[in-house]
């Protein structure tokens, strides 16, 4: 199942200021959504809150490149330093949302706790989430079911998948199919925060049981989607002979961000910056960038035992 958009909120309900910036930033560029009420937390604030807290140390920072940062707002635990998924039946709030009021209503007027295991801010600036797979470990007799919503605007931030490049407006209730080949990226150094649920759903029930039965959600929303450019074979051809020219093991974590990239502005499927990659690598004669290459891209998108670990920067026998 593709990514696709469930819905969309009224972010003004939680005082959302809407700030669109052209290049030069220039007044008539600007355009804003008026305040409910001088006295309540804006979302931005809240926002900003979240910016400020000191990003730690994940174990898939290096998966991504650029400020990618991840806070837990509900989880099994409670401990906002506790940023693993656990398929427990309990989620409830980290001492985050102590300071975030407008965030929590807004969790707690649309969606439904009962299928509720974790919920995230998520923020990416200037930089990518390379293409990978989640919950490939994980048991295949639930169905994971992962939903974003963009809570800042940012004209340079996109998502893929296997149907394509798409971008959410703020708002926008999607559904992330994380099982399949997926990145992320931001192209800009403005913040770009999202709220990122985890939902446990029994297999051929009805997606929008995440939403609470009176919450207010404009269902006929319709997608983002980005024109992309066409790729020749020959373009493709010139691509992984430079990269088989500018690998070893100092340029190759590099290199995987670059040919990531492409399939956002290229008709190029999300995985195949890894077949570019082990092509390559094939092409040095080096065995050691070879076997990266392909442990890579099966840790990423193809399988990955429970806890197993994989690490792009050690190149340890």
């Amino acid at each position: 199942m593709a990514s696709h958009i469930l819905g969309k909120i009224d972010l003004a309900r939680f005082q959302f200021i809407e700030k669109q910036r052209g290049n030069n930033d220039s007044p008539a560029s600007k355009t804003e959504v008026e305040n409910y009420g001088k006295n309540d937390c804006k979302l931005e604030d809240e926002i900003n809150f979240l910016n400020a807290i000191p990003k730690q140390r994940e174990e898939y920072d290096e998966f991504g490149q650029g400020y990618w940062k991840n806070l837990s707002l509900y989880n099994a635990s409670g401990v906002a330093e506790d940023s693993q998924y656990r398929d427990a039946q309990t989620c409830v709030p980290t001492e985050y949302m102590n300071n975030c009021p407008t965030i929590q209503r807004l969790i707690n007027e649309v969606f439904n706790s009962k299928y509720l295991r974790m919920v995230r801010a998520r923020n990416l600036i200037d930089g990518m989430v390379m293409p990978h797979r989640d919950f490939v470990e994980l048991e295949t007799n639930v169905r994971y079911y992962r939903v974003f919503i963009a809570i800042e605007k940012n004209l340079e931030s996109f998502h893929s998948d296997e149907s394509g490049v798409f971008q959410m407006q703020p708002g926008e209730v999607w559904f992330l199919d994380a099982a399949i080949d997926h990145a992320a990226i931001n192209f800009s150094t403005n913040s770009r925060m999202f709220l990122c649920f985890d939902f446990v759903l029994e297999h051929g029930i009805d997606e929008r049981v995440i939403f609470n039965q009176n919450a207010d959600i404009d269902f006929e929303a319709q997608p983002t989607y980005i024109s992309r450019e066409p790729m020749n074979e020959i373009t493709k051809e010139r691509i992984i002979a430079n990269v088989s020219g500018l690998m070893n093991k100092y340029t190759f974590r590099d290199l995987v961000f670059t040919l990531s990239k492409f399939h956002f502005t290229h008709k190029l499927t999300v995985r195949e910056a890894y077949d570019w990659l082990i092509e390559a690598a094939k092409r040095t004669n080096d065995d050691d960038l070879v076997i990266k290459s392909q442990q890579m891209k099966r840790y990423l998108i193809e399988h990955r035992e429970i806890n197993e670990r994989f690490t792009i920067n050690s190149w340890a026998a």
